[in-house]
């Protein structure tokens, strides 16, 4: 019988006997013992529908029922196997041994995705009950769509086949709800039909219908219906990865039709669409090999999508630290009072520092596990507006530290730090003058980029005009890329995300900590000039990179830290024009016997020409001498300065402040 069925694509007759002879809805109207059904969501092959037929027809006979939407299934997931078996010896204990007093759980329940465990990486679930089961059609709401009577295609052999599951990729169900994942539905051979944005969130819980008419040149229609979540970006997630395969006969004649989706638990929010695709071929079915063309548009115009409204998610448990953060509280309090430690005042403002963005005085900081060991020691520098300031140093040299104790993230041990003549303290008012982007940034995934540029600025509390969201966009040049979902960003989007976020209210201090990490050559340029202009209107950047090149094209000053130690601070040029090396401009080409004479002078330690000029290294003379020489040489000389780049320049420097 399957051999044949499968061959022929559909079943005969004599196969429907024997299927229904075999099939537990042939004993239904004889079981009439308590019954706890388990279904699992993420199932292509026992859907839920299959849970339902069991509710309906046990139900019917008097028994007590319950059921419970597991979150696994043959297509993968969590399958709860603990809490799975705890509430079946429950069960059994209750109505096989006769333990009244037993809990045998809610009359239905679902599983529902909570977020994700940020310590393991691992998905949460949280349960949502009901007090009686609601079936795959309670409550409702009719969602209008949107789309023209359209025709498609069952291409030949039935082949390139349209998306809905992938054979090996069992994670993808249960990621749907997390709005992750993989679909393709090939052109040609689909009908789509689309809602208006919802404005407001919805809950489907349960199998939404909608009513179609078809029509065929052949008198069997095959469809695979399924119901996508869009998201304001475009991108589209078929919940819990699954489809429903609907055969219209007599479809020469054009029939309308109503077409029962698969039943999902999965929450839209507001902003999305829902889309109704009807497509002629899908990966994980057989369709029809012959060709042929189906015609499809909507009957009624809407699409009826069950919302279960007696169905409600618990709250999610809290982790069990949290209930020891009262008792840890107080014993921290008790040894604060038993130690006599009291926070210290803040500081007056300095007034001749009012204008002055940053001064550093005497800061020092020492980590607990490395108590022999200073992270920043003795730090002291001043940085002034208008100047964009680059932090520089090895691994370890103290530069981060620096950066978080400049945002009040950690204290100092020993030393202040003045912004605009304030001394820096955690949730200093002053802080408000301060950008900062340390150590990456956060962005909701599933969130455009100006969403969660807005919601950022919401949880400040500050005014919604003192944001200046267009300006800061402006300046990073995110351009029409904001409103997709973060998600999508590549990692050189989500920097400059990152730096627009940093910019928002255009403080007057803005610090970077390696903003170009992820971003391509051009990205890198567009940075550079990002805070040469931010500078350029008065304010000040400090900017942390390990890109030297980048550093001397973008900065104006420079401080230079080793060992937590301040080694050098001043002028890019001052820095970088201390070098050994000169090179000499020149009018046409120098001769081998007129470059030799002057790797010959006393003094110098060689001369050799180089596509800018001959460069020359002094050994022991000056360059106003080495100068000298040349015009006696006759050397007709265009330009004449010092050839040492800024990492020339910063390896001399760690090396003499290691030693």
């Amino acid at each position: 019988m399957y051999e044949r069925v499968a061959v022929a694509g559909k079943p005969d007759a004599a196969a429907r006997r024997l299927l229904e002879a075999r099939s537990p809805s042939a004993v239904a109207d004889r079981i009439k013992v308590p019954t706890l059904i388990l279904q699992g969501q993420a199932d292509s092959l026992f859907p839920l529908g299959h849970a339902d037929a069991m509710a309906k027809a046990i139900r019917a006979n008097g028994a007590p029922v319950a059921v419970d939407w597991t979150a696994g299934g043959h297509d993968g997931g969590d399958r709860e196997t603990s809490r799975v078996a705890a509430r079946t010896e429950a069960w059994f204990d209750r109505y096989l041994k006769g333990d009244k007093g037993t809990d045998t759980g809610p009359a239905f329940r679902i599983s529902r995705t909570g977020g994700i465990d940020t310590t393991n990486g691992a998905v949460q679930l949280r349960g949502a009950t009901g007090e009686r089961y609601p079936g795959l059609g309670d409550g409702g709401r009719t969602v209008a769509l949107r789309g023209r009577e359209q025709s498609f295609a069952n291409p030949p052999g039935a082949g390139p086949p349209s998306i809905s599951a992938v054979p090996g990729i069992a994670g993808l169900s249960q990621a749907s709800s997390l709005g992750v994942g993989l679909s393709l539905d090939v052109p040609g051979q689909f009908a789509r039909f689309d809602s208006a944005p919802l404005d407001r969130p919805l809950r489907i819980t349960g199998s939404p219908e909608v009513k179609v008419r078809v029509k065929a040149d052949t008198d069997d229609a095959v469809l695979f219906a399924k119901v996508y979540d869009v998201g304001p970006d475009g991108q589209q997630v078929l919940p819990e990865q699954l489809v429903a395969p609907v055969r219209v006969d007599g479809a020469k004649q054009g029939r309308t039709v109503t077409v029962r989706l698969p039943a999902v638990d999965h929450e839209l929010i507001a902003g999305h669409r829902l889309r109704l695709v009807l497509a002629s071929t899908d990966l994980g079915y057989a369709s029809p090999v012959e060709p042929a063309t189906y015609t499809v548009g909507l009957a009624d115009g809407g699409l009826k999508v069950p919302t279960a409204p007696g169905v409600h998610t618990q709250p999610a448990p809290l982790p069990a630290w949290v209930w020891g953060l009262p008792l840890g509280a107080a014993v921290v309090a008790l040894a604060l009072l038993l130690t006599g430690r009291r926070r210290t005042a803040t500081p007056p403002p300095d007034p001749e520092l009012a204008d002055v963005p940053l001064q550093i005085t005497g800061l020092s900081k020492r980590y607990a596990k490395s108590a022999d060991r200073y992270a920043v020691r003795d730090l002291s520098f001043r940085v002034e507006k208008g100047q964009v300031l680059g932090l520089l140093g090895p691994n370890g040299a103290g530069k981060t530290t620096t950066l978080r104790m400049l945002m009040g993230l950690i204290a100092p041990d020993d030393g202040e730090i003045r912004v605009f003549g304030q001394a820096i303290r955690p949730g200093a008012p002053v802080l408000s003058r301060v950008g900062a982007f340390v150590e990456g940034a956060g962005f909701l995934p599933h969130l455009t980029g100006s969403a969660n540029l807005e919601l950022y600025w919401r949880a400040t509390g500050r005014p919604a005009a003192d944001a200046h969201i267009e300006e800061a966009l402006e300046i990073a040049g995110l351009g029409s890329a904001l409103e997709r979902a973060v998600r999508t960003y590549s990692q050189g989007m989500r920097q400059r995300l990152a730096i627009a976020q940093a910019m928002l209210g255009l403080p007057d201090l803005l610090i970077l900590d390696e903003p170009t990490n992820g971003l391509d050559p051009p990205q890198i340029r567009e940075m550079r000039e990002v805070m040469i202009r931010y500078a350029a209107a008065g304010r000040t950047v400090i900017v942390s990179s390990h890109l030297l090149a980048e550093v001397e094209q973008s900065c104006t000053h420079l401080v230079v830290m080793d060992r937590g130690r301040l080694i050098q601070a001043g002028p890019v040029g001052e820095i970088t024009g201390n070098g050994g090396s000169v090179l000499v401009g020149h009018d046409g080409e120098l001769s081998e016997a007129l470059v030799g004479k002057v790797d010959a002078l006393p003094g110098v330690g060689s001369a050799r020409r180089t596509a800018d000029g001959l460069l020359v290294q002094l050994d022991g003379t000056t360059p106003a001498r080495l100068l000298a020489e040349l015009v006696r040489l006759e050397i007709p000389v265009t330009s004449f300065g010092p050839n040492r780049r800024l990492e020339d320049a910063f390896l001399t420097l760690i090396g003499g402040g290691s030693a």
